[in-house]
């Protein structure tokens, strides 16, 4: 990104704004807090204008929700969006949310959403996600056996956030789970879930948040549990935890 300190200081011109602290945001983006006319905010800067602009549309889609920031400004390859107070990561949280707490954040976005406005299918979206926990050393041959009989199986499509990992998932003082960074797709809502789930620190907290958040949902129990089984060997290929990573792959083989 050669051109960031110009694009930037064009962007500080017309926006109006007092830039603040840089954010975690890896290795294809920018993103500042920042103040402005519009209020606290955060300027997100990224090299792929189309990826950012499927990001804008997706947010936009979930926007009557509430639970994602509100977009407030674009150029290109640039988005202004409200700032989320305090801000917290939920997977930092020092008490995860409860299943009824996520199940209600989950269905309010999922209600949202047109699914026909997603940029992708769902199946896309996997092949992308095997072929990159292939390259991390997954072993998602089962992966890929349980989403083929999923996928000729389906259920009434919903717009899905794509990657709703607690670290995508921010703490609100006024509306509870706010979240960031959607890769839209449209498919099963039990996809989305999968992650709260997977997220227990062992098997016995990922089959209860399993059975709890499927009967707050009101979600079928035995494809929430399908897809957790599947998304395991992905899960276990990120995590630095070797403990973390037994779980996940004995849950993936159905070892609870």
């Amino acid at each position: 990104m050669s051109a960031l300190p110009d694009q930037l200081a064009a962007l500080v011109g017309e926006w109006e704004l007092d830039l603040g602290a840089g954010f975690d945001s890896g290795a294809t983006s920018v993103v500042l807090g920042c103040a402005g006319p519009l209020g606290d905010a955060v300027l997100k800067l990224a090299p792929d204008p189309y990826a950012l602009a499927e990001e804008v549309a997706a947010l936009r889609q979930f926007a009557p929700s509430g639970r994602v920031p509100r977009v407030l400004a674009t150029a290109r390859g640039a988005v202004l969006l409200e700032a989320i107070r305090p801000g917290t990561l939920v997977e930092l949280l020092p008490q995860a949310p409860t299943p009824v707490e996520y199940a209600q954040f989950l269905g309010e976005l999922h209600a949202a959403g047109d699914p026909a406005s997603a940029p992708r299918a769902l199946g896309d979206w996997l092949e992308l996600l095997y072929a990159t926990g292939e390259r991390n050393g997954a072993d998602v041959a089962r992966s890929r056996r349980i989403t083929t009989g999923l996928l000729a199986d389906p259920v009434d499509p919903v717009l899905l956030h794509g990657d709703l990992h607690l670290g995508n998932v921010l703490a609100s003082d006024a509306r509870g789970m706010v979240a960031k960074n959607p890769t839209a797709c449209a498919g099963d809502p039990c996809f989305d879930a999968a992650d709260f789930v997977l997220e227990g620190w062992d098997r016995a907290a990922m089959v209860w948040r399993r059975d709890e958040l499927a009967r707050a949902a009101g979600l079928d129990v035995d494809r929430l549990d399908a897809w957790c089984r599947a998304l395991a060997p992905l899960g276990a290929a990120r995590s630095p935890i070797p403990d973390r990573v037994t779980e996940l792959l004995a849950f993936g083989r159905g070892e609870y």
